[in-house]
């Protein structure tokens, strides 16, 4: 009976050494943080970062490259692409309305892929947090403040 006793004991003492063991390896007055300052310090993202699609304006142009194809629309797997073409002008292709809803969008890059002028564009937005669903919806404007002045390449056939 007392042979067990001072077995328990022992391994319990042998427990909790492991345990401090393992919290004093991975104590963080050893080892450097790995965490960011996140508010104080912006993170630094990399050149490949693709944040939500935005609509750069021409400097040539004074205008967004949309012809309002319809093609980003179309592929998008969450649908939140809308694209309505203005018919007043049938030479001038440009869209009457133009929004995306990054509240569902998953920065998946098809409908930037599909773009036949390459107007939508990666942004290198990340802090998209707000009030309300109705703040999610950019419209053309917003995107076209989003993407700034920027020469665009269309693609080649």
């Amino acid at each position: 009976m007392k042979s067990r006793l001072v077995k328990d004991i022992v391994n319990s003492f042998v427990s909790i050494a492991k345990g401090l063991w393992v919290t004093m390896t991975n104590w963080s007055v050893l080892r450097p943080a790995v965490t960011e300052l996140y508010p104080e310090e912006l993170p630094k993202l990399p050149d490949n970062y693709r944040g939500s699609p935005t609509l750069p304006v021409n400097p040539e142009t004074g205008r967004n490259g949309c012809i309002a194809c319809g093609a980003c629309a179309r592929i998008c797997p969450e649908q939140v692409i809308t694209v309505v073409m203005d018919k007043s002008d049938p030479k001038d292709r440009k869209p009457a309305k133009f929004e995306i809803d990054v509240s569902r969008c998953m920065w998946c890059g098809l409908c930037m892929e599909v773009c036949p002028t390459k107007c939508l564009q990666p942004g290198r937005d990340f802090e998209l947090a707000c009030y309300s669903r109705g703040e999610m919806v950019y419209d053309e404007a917003k995107l076209e403040e989003m993407g700034g002045v920027k020469e665009v390449e269309a693609n080649q056939p």
